[in-house]
C-alpha cells in the first residue's frame, strides 16, 4: 500500500512540472497601446499671429486649434521613456505606432525619449503583476510638412 501511494505522488509530482515560485520583486506586468503624431501641414505658428490688413494689430489664431483640425498618424520608430527610480526602460513603436513592453511592478513614469513631448496620454503607469494596461500616446514632435 505504502509503494501505490509512493508511486502515485512521485507520478502527481512529475506530472506537475518543474514550478518554480516567483522570486521577489520579479513581477511584471505588460504596457502597450499606440502613439500616434498630428498630422499637420504647415510650419509651426505662435498662438498670436499679425492680421494681414494691419501688421500692428494681433488677432488670436483661427478655430479650430491646428491640432484639433488635422488628424493623426501612426507615429513609426518612437521610442517612450518608463523610469521608476533609478531604472529606466524605452519602448519603440513599430510600423503602425504600436508599442509594447514588460515592465517590473510598480508605479512608473512616462516621457518621451526625444524633443518631443507627449500632448494627451497618461504621464504615469501603475504596473500589477500580471496586469495589462493599455496606454495611447499623441506626440507633438514639433515638425509639419510644408504647405
Amino acid at each position: 500500500m505504502r509503494i501505490i501511494l509512493l508511486v502515485g505522488l512521485v507520478m502527481a509530482t512529475a506530472a506537475c512540472g518543474a514550478y518554480r515560485f516567483p522570486e521577489p520583486g520579479s513581477a511584471t506586468g505588460t504596457v502597450h497601446g499606440q502613439v500616434v503624431t498630428l498630422g499637420c501641414g504647415g510650419p509651426i505658428q505662435p498662438d498670436t499671429m499679425a492680421c494681414p490688413a494691419q501688421a500692428s494689430i494681433v488677432c488670436p489664431r483661427p478655430s479650430p486649434p491646428i491640432s484639433q483640425a488635422c488628424g493623426t498618424r501612426p507615429l513609426t520608430g518612437f521610442e517612450l521613456t518608463f523610469t521608476k527610480d533609478d531604472t529606466r526602460r524605452i519602448a519603440t513603436t513599430g510600423s503602425a505606432g504600436v508599442y509594447s513592453i514588460d515592465l517590473p511592478a510598480g508605479t512608473w513614469r512616462v516621457s518621451a525619449a526625444t524633443s518631443a513631448r507627449i500632448i494627451d496620454g497618461p504621464q504615469t503607469v501603475v504596473v500589477s503583476a500580471g496586469a495589462s494596461i493599455a496606454a495611447d500616446y499623441v506626440i507633438d514632435t514639433g515638425m509639419r510638412a510644408a504647405a
